[in-house]
């Protein structure tokens, strides 16, 4: 992709969507299509070929074909300026790049590690980079907020951060406050840094201390109620009423996402199987979840998807 056509990213709700596959277990471009338009039409930026994309379970000439596919998709549907975020692997606007679980302990013993291996695929990347702290995904890694600064300061090709670990806040306010110290950080950048969250739980928070939006499993179920979150904390001043209709979307996603995030890659494709007829299956070796935990899942998620119904029905009708 050349340099010029490359979209810029920006403050907003990034959907981590999973890749569906059929019965022969390749990919099912056709569901993806239907759920990559469903949220991008809505607004969001997708995320592919990362955790909940199964990347360890695609090869490199699959990551480029779907990643091709959901540009030409997007473009399609004129969609032409919104960006895609992707796993590290093929062609996108910017890459998101988790730390390697494998020599975890290694790699704990000195920091300078850890920040010399984000300096250097900054330095060797086309395109922009996110750093990804998500100790559950690296070994237990945690990066702190001052390895994250030694980065940023190092790494002019570094765009941005998303925090899905412990004290994400308090990280967020430590890094807010080094680059509003040190103007150079978004003044040798072509877009300003952005500080993203892992959680939509976390949200309100999140947007109130300084942060730039969310990259969160929760959209993929409840967009509609995601968006709506979105635009009410993005005001400038917010009258009562939507302060409080904040206060209740947060608390319904919240809840929500409590369920969503120790259920994973398998139980978000039992409940899209449920809400949309989607392809159910994970590739192998991960399988199916088993129907009576998956409506166990289900009914954690309830008040969530009522309440995504019933704002479906709002919009649908121009309320």
């Amino acid at each position: 992709m050349a340099a010029p056509n490359r979209r810029a990213l920006r403050p907003g709700v990034y959907a981590p969507s999973p890749t569906f596959f059929n019965d022969e277990q390749e990919i099912d471009y056709e569901c993806y299509k239907k759920h990559l338009l469903n949220l991008a039409t809505r607004g969001m930026v997708p995320v592919c070929a990362g955790s909940l994309g199964e990347a360890v379970h695609l090869d490199f000439e699959e990551r480029q074909t779907l990643i091709r596919f959901i540009r030409a998709t997007l473009d399609d549907a004129g969609l032409q300026l919104t960006p895609i975020v992707a796993g590290v692997g093929g062609f996108k606007d910017a890459g998101m790049v988790i730390l390697p679980a494998y020599y975890a302990a290694s790699l704990n013993a000195d920091s300078s590690q850890v920040i010399q291996y984000y300096v250097d695929i900054c330095e060797g990347s086309p395109i922009p980079i996110l750093l990804y702290n998500f100790p559950a995904n690296a070994g237990g890694q945690d990066m702190s907020s001052e390895i994250i600064c030694s980065i940023i300061k190092q790494a002019p090709n570094l765009c941005g951060v998303k925090l899905t670990c412990g004290g994400s806040v308090a990280k967020l306010v430590r890094l807010c406050a080094t680059i509003s110290e040190d103007r150079t950080i978004n003044s040798t950048r072509k877009f300003p840094f952005l500080l993203l969250d892992g959680l939509i739980a976390d949200l309100t928070p999140w947007m109130k201390c300084g942060g730039h939006g969310t990259v969160s499993g929760i959209p993929n179920f409840a967009p509609v109620a995601s968006m709506r979150l979105w635009h009410l904390l993005s005001l400038p001043s917010p009258s009562e009423e939507e302060s409080a209709e904040a206060a209740r979307i947060q608390g319904i996603l919240s809840r929500a996402d409590v369920a969503a995030v120790p259920g994973g890659i398998r139980a978000m494709k039992y409940a899209l199987n449920r809400l949309h007829g989607y392809s159910i299956a994970p590739r192998k070796p991960l399988l199916p979840l088993k129907e009576s935990d998956g409506e166990l899942f289900m009914s954690a998620l309830g008040e969530m998807i009522e309440f995504e119904r019933s704002m479906t029905r709002s919009s649908n009708i121009g309320l």
